[in-house]
C-alpha cells in the first residue's frame, strides 16, 4: 500500500513539474505543493492502518465484494444468497418492480343458491277427489258408510312458494240407506232408518297452500282454508218398530226395520223394496213413534255450513305451464285425490 502511495505521490510531482514546464507562471508549481498537501491527511491514516497487512500471494488484488444481487435478476429466487427479502427494513414491497412474487391463493367461487321466482303468476285448473267418512264407528252403534266422490275448480295466485288458491267443490255424500244407532242408546227404541236423497254439498273456499321444493320439479305442499258450504238434497227419517232391534241384529234391515211384525203382506213388500212400503206410509197423519213408525223429513239439517280445508300432499312440475298436485285431507269429509293446472 505504500508503494502505491509512493507512485501517487511521484505521479502527482510530475504533473506539477510538467505544468509548471508548459507555463512560465510560478503559481503552478504552488498549486502541486497544495494539492500535496491536501491528499496527505486522507492517505495517511489508511497507510499507517493497512502497513501491517501482508501483500497478497502472487501480488493479486483483493476482490471486491459481490454486489447484492436484486430479486428479478435470473438465477436470484426468493430464500436463496443475495435474494432480495420482502420482509426486510428498505427492501422491495410485494407488489413493487423487483420484489420476490408471492403465490396468492385462488379465491373458490361462491355457492350456487336456487333463487325462488319472486314474480306473481296465475292458473286454473280442475279437482277430482274421493271422499269417505271413517270413524263413524266410534259415534255410532250401526250406521252405513260414505264413500263417494267430489268435482271441482280451482283459480291460483302463486308468489315464490306460496298459492292462493280460490276453489269451487261439488260433493256427493249421500251414504246409503240404512239403520243409524247413536253409541250406547237401547237399539228396541232408538234404532232409525234413514234415507239420503241427493245429499250434496256445494262449497267455496280459500286455502293457502306453500311448497317446500325437493328439486325443481317436485315439491312438498300443505296448507289450510276456510269457507262455506251449501247443503242439497233431503235426509228422510222413520223410527223402527218397537221390540225388533237389538245389538246383534241392528245392521239387519230385514229384521230390524220399522214395519209392524203382525204385518205379514207389509214384511213381504218391506224385504222386496224398501222404498216401496215406504211410498205407502205417506199417508200417515201421526208423528213418529217406535210403536207407529212414520217417515218424516229431518229438519235439523243446516242449509249453510262452515267448510274447514286441511291438505298436505305432492306437487309435479310438468313445465312452465302445467303442474299435477296429488294430495289428501280433509274438506267437508276426509278425501285423496289430484289436480291439474295451467298457468298463464
Amino acid at each position: 500500500m505504500i508503494r502505491w502511495a509512493s507512485s501517487l505521490s511521484v505521479l502527482a510531482l510530475l504533473l506539477a513539474s510538467t505544468s509548471a514546464a508548459a507555463s512560465p507562471v510560478p503559481s503552478f508549481k504552488l498549486r502541486s505543493l497544495e494539492v500535496m498537501e491536501g491528499l496527505q491527511p486522507l492517505l495517511l491514516p489508511q497507510l499507517l492502518a493497512q502497513s501491517d497487512e501482508p501483500a497478497p500471494p502472487g501480488g493479486a488484488t483483493p476482490a471486491a465484494p459481490a454486489a447484492p444481487v436484486k430479486s428479478d435478476e435470473p438465477g436470484a429466487k426468493t430464500g436463496e444468497p443475495g435474494a432480495a427479502k420482502t420482509d426486510e427494513p428498505g427492501g422491495a414491497k410485494a407488489g413493487e418492480p423487483g420484489a420476490a412474487a408471492t403465490a396468492v391463493p385462488a379465491e373458490e367461487p361462491p355457492p350456487v343458491v336456487k333463487k325462488v321466482n319472486k314474480e306473481v303468476s296465475y292458473g286454473a285448473g280442475f279437482q277430482f277427489r274421493g271422499v269417505f267418512v271413517p270413524f263413524l264407528g266410534l259415534f255410532l252403534d250401526a250406521h252405513t258408510d260414505l264413500a263417494s266422490v267430489a268435482l271441482g275448480g280451482e283459480f291460483i295466485r302463486r308468489k315464490g312458494n306460496m298459492d292462493i288458491v280460490a276453489s269451487v267443490n261439488f260433493g256427493f255424500y249421500s251414504p246409503p240407506d240404512g239403520n243409524y244407532l247413536g253409541g250406547g242408546n237401547p237399539p228396541s227404541v232408538d234404532t232409525d232408518y234413514i234415507q239420503f236423497r241427493d245429499l250434496n254439498v256445494l262449497s267455496f273456499d280459500v286455502a293457502f297452500i306453500w311448497h317446500h321444493h325437493f328439486n325443481s320439479w317436485v315439491s312438498l305442499v300443505y296448507g289450510a282454508g276456510l269457507g262455506i258450504g251449501v247443503v242439497l238434497g233431503d235426509i228422510f227419517r222413520i223410527s223402527t218398530f218397537q221390540g225388533k232391534c237389538n245389538h246383534e241384529n241392528v245392521d239387519n234391515i230385514d229384521e230390524c226395520n220399522p214395519v209392524n211384525p203382525n204385518d205379514a203382506a207389509g214384511l213381504a213388500k218391506w224385504k222386496d223394496n224398501p222404498d216401496a212400503w215406504l211410498a205407502d206410509q205417506q199417508a200417515c197423519t201421526g208423528g213418529d213413534d217406535p210403536l207407529n213408525p212414520c217417515q218424516f223429513r229431518e229438519e235439523d239439517v243446516w242449509p249453510v255450513i262452515p267448510v274447514l280445508h286441511l291438505l298436505i300432499g305432492v306437487n309435479f312440475k310438468i313445465n312452465e305451464q302445467f303442474s299435477v298436485r296429488v294430495d289428501g285431507g280433509f274438506h267437508n269429509a276426509f278425501y285423496v285425490g289430484a289436480a291439474t293446472h295451467y298457468f298463464f
